[in-house]
């Protein structure tokens, strides 16, 4: 009522005005309308004349986010540069997601679990990117490790960015996830579409790529005694060690992002001192 009263001085104002005078009255009667309309729009629910629907694009990251990584040959520097970029990726996309998960016409538990996916993926991926390698100073006894360990985590990050990304496209061409896990033996080679029995396996085969299926070429990290498979190390946390990162049980990323919420966590060994002892990990 404010509103139209407003609108209605105004006009009153412009007709009794002189001809001196109706410049400026013009003026305040275009920004009493004005208010009067993003009046109308904030307490309404139907606001005068057609809105345009919203339109979502997803972003386009510069990478291509199924295309193999480089081996870091053991130096977890190497891998910073590629999986810091695809977390901030993430972090941009995952808003989208939460936005989406109000308007597409997924199931409603569906839209649900596609967000918190991103979101969860987003999160593990940043936290993942948070650990540098020890320089072998006083405060990291045993480099190696501190190495190896950085560089299981920067192959998480990785991992969850992709699995993040492939929930907000999900979300935004409204179709369901597909398994796409990473090869078991190198998660950063081609994805993992072929299969080979792997004996102690939890599902008794693993997805790898077609050349490891061939022949497997592991992705090796320090050691105190060299470079071994990170599947040995007890430096990798035993999440992502015993689930291949996600290649054991190859879903749609369910496995990787339960894992994500056990909330376990290996210390590298420089912030619990040079004494051992024994990891034991909670595996949903």
């Amino acid at each position: 009522m404010a509103a139209v009263g407003g609108v209605t001085g105004g006009g009153w104002l412009v007709a009794s005005a002189g001809a001196g005078e109706r410049y400026e009255a013009g003026l305040v009667l275009g920004l009493v309308a004005g208010l009067s309309l993003a009046l109308l729009r904030r307490f309404t629910r139907l606001p005068p004349g057609p809105r345009r629907p919203r339109v979502f694009t997803l972003p386009l990251p510069p990478p291509d986010w199924r295309a193999p990584l480089p081996d870091p040959h053991g130096d977890p520097e190497v891998l910073r540069p590629y999986a810091e970029q695809r977390a901030r990726l993430l972090s941009d996309a995952s808003a989208l997601g939460c936005s989406l998960r109000h308007s597409c016409t997924l199931a409603p538990g569906l839209r649900e679990e596609l967000a918190s996916y991103a979101t969860t993926a987003s999160i593990q991926a940043s936290n993942s990117t948070l650990h540098p390698a020890g320089d072998g100073g006083p405060g990291s006894p045993d480099p190696a490790y501190d190495a190896a360990y950085a560089l299981g985590e920067l192959v998480a990050a990785v991992e969850f960015s992709r699995i993040g990304m492939r929930a907000v496209q999900a979300l935004v061409t409204e179709r369901p996830l597909l398994p796409d896990p990473p090869c078991y033996f190198n998660p950063l080679h081609d994805r993992g579409h072929a299969r080979v029995a792997l004996p102690g396996a939890a599902a008794g085969e693993v997805a790898v790529c077609h050349g490891c299926a061939r022949e497997p070429a592991p992705l090796l990290v320090p050691s105190a005694t060299g470079p071994v498979p990170y599947h040995e190390s007890d430096a990798v946390d035993p999440r992502w060690r015993l689930l291949g990162y996600g290649a054991v049980t190859p879903d749609d990323g369910t496995t990787m992002i339960t894992a994500a919420h056990d909330g376990f966590r290996a210390p590298p060994r420089s912030a619990c001192g040079s004494g051992s002892k024994t990891l034991r990990a909670k595996v949903s």
